[in-house]
């Protein structure tokens, strides 16, 4: 038997080392999977470990924690690259087999006519197509890929690469290429026809594309993304004049872009605001709302603001949904400042409320706010009849709407309810109490509120004088002093309704 004369020991191996070439890390590592790079890795370890029991493909998959088929797909990107070659026989058993990578890409090897120059003289054809950017090794195996993996015929790829070069110029990243492979790999453009039909409606979508770029002011080929965009505007039934058109409402920012267009599109589409007839109409309407905003901005002391959305469509609502005009709108923010109530939000409360009472003029609003006026001064003069200094509350306008307009009660009558309120403790409240049985009565004048008085106090001291002396009714505050008149008959129900506790 045949000894070998020199060996590593069993243990030599764990402590050696295997050689990777630069080239590998350079031109192919970077861009792989992980997965993908720790199988071409392990198995180049195997490679330098003769009559290894982990050099089987059960071992790699338990030493690299993945399934046979992971590790399968590994072998087969790597035999894409032209960097090795992958063979299974019809028992399943896997084979494979490393090449020099100088050797491959630099066409010494004897192999290299199999990978990396099997395509010939579409390589040649290809580079044609770039002019005098030469296209790297890697950048041929992306191409590769197209072709081997996505299943896009050769004559397809190389239409594509035509349109787009022709289009934005040799220099394209050959990963934005990638992206349009994939994109026609998915929509089954692959056959010279459906190529054609494609390129034909994208030259277009491409051509509109750079002018709506050079409009913005960004000269450059555009990104797939801007391109999809388009066409989504497109199918929206955008055209180009309309998309134009739109392009001026972007001059309200600073550095605008397509994301910004689109959401502007989009509003309009969903107002279906789409031909360019109306599309214009649209954009002159909104600068003049928003020479409207600022002029509530400037009424409001509000300084160097620009409209914002949120204003723009409270704006919008007071004009379309409640139905007010300009004029309005700006009565209503010299009422919130008088009130010391500048927000919006003041100021859609107070437009909500003049619409609620169909106040949709400025003669109408300007009336009912002489009548408010009017009545404040009334309340003021009650308020201070009855004895009471502070402000107007919401309370106060209503009860007085109630006496002076639903009742139709005198002003006069209404300040001499004041003064028979002033010893009560809820001024007001007592006030109304009095009102509400002058109105049941049907008693609408000085005179015979007074009458109505006298009659109340009569009956008062007569419930006195019954209880007995020592005894006054509770809750008065003071003895009245006044002339006795006629009796009459009181049931002690009669007198509980007809007296109010001024406490």
């Amino acid at each position: 038997m045949h000894m070998t004369l020199c060996k590593f020991s069993d243990s030599y191996k764990i402590f050696d080392v295997t050689p990777v070439e630069n080239l590998f890390i350079q031109e192919f590592m970077l861009k792989a999977p992980g997965d993908f790079v720790k199988v071409y890795l392990y198995g180049l370890m195997q490679c330098y470990i003769h009559n290894s029991s982990a050099n089987v493909m059960a071992a790699f998959a338990h030493a690299l924690e993945m399934d046979v088929k992971t590790i399968e797909n590994a072998f087969h990107y790597w035999a894409r690259q032209g960097i090795l070659n992958f063979e299974k026989d019809e028992n399943g058993k896997v084979s494979i087999e490393y090449f020099n990578i100088k050797d491959v890409l630099y066409n010494k090897g004897l192999d290299s006519e199999k990978n990396l120059y099997k395509y010939k003289d579409f390589n040649q054809n290809l580079q044609a197509i770039f002019d005098t950017r030469l296209l790297t090794p890697q950048e041929f195996l992306r191409v590769y890929d197209w072709i081997e993996v996505l299943n896009l015929p050769m004559e397809v790829v190389l239409m594509m690469c035509q349109f787009y070069v022709s289009r934005m110029g040799q220099k394209v990243h050959i990963n934005y290429l990638d992206k349009v492979a994939n994109t026609w790999a998915q929509e089954g453009i692959n056959t010279m026809q459906k190529a054609e039909d494609y390129i034909k409606t994208n030259d277009t979508y491409f051509k509109n594309t750079v002018t709506v770029l050079k409009y913005l002011g960004i000269h450059r080929s555009p990104s797939q993304a801007e391109l999809e965009l388009y066409k989504k505007w497109n199918n929206w039934g955008f055209n180009l004049s309309a998309i134009l058109f739109a392009c001026r409402e972007t001059t309200k920012i600073q550095a605008p872009t397509f994301a910004y267009l689109d959401k502007v599109l989009e509003n309009m589409y969903k107002r279906n605001v789409i031909t360019p007839e109306d599309v214009k109409r649209h954009l002159e309407r909104q600068d003049d709302i928003y020479s409207r905003i600022k002029e509530l901005y400037f009424e409001m002391g509000y300084k160097d603001n620009v409209p914002t959305p949120v204003h723009l469509n409270m704006y919008k609502e007071w004009k379309d949904k409640l139905g007010l005009v300009h004029d309005v709108i700006i009565l209503a923010c010299k009422e919130c400042v008088k009130k010391k109530k500048t927000t919006f939000e003041h100021l859609d409360n107070l437009l909500e409320e003049w619409a609620d009472l169909k106040l949709f003029t400025a003669a109408e609003v300007q009336e009912y706010l002489a009548r408010e006026k009017t009545m404040d001064y009334e309340i003021n003069a009650v308020l201070d009849r009855v004895g009471e200094a502070r402000e107007i509350t919401l309370t106060d306008r209503n009860l007085y709407k109630k006496w002076a307009e639903t009742w139709n009660l005198p002003f006069e009558v209404i300040l001499l309810a004041a003064e028979y309120s002033v010893l009560a403790k809820d001024k007001v409240t007592y006030m109304n109490k009095i009102l509400s049985a002058w109105h049941a009565k049907g008693i609408n004048t000085v005179k015979a509120g007074k009458e109505d008085r006298e009659r109340h106090l009569a009956a008062r001291e007569m419930l006195k004088n019954a209880q007995g002396p020592g005894q006054s009714e509770k809750g008065l505050n003071k003895e009245l002093d006044f002339t006795k008149f006629p009796q009459h008959t009181y049931t002690e129900e009669d007198l509980e309704n007809l007296f109010e506790n001024l406490d």
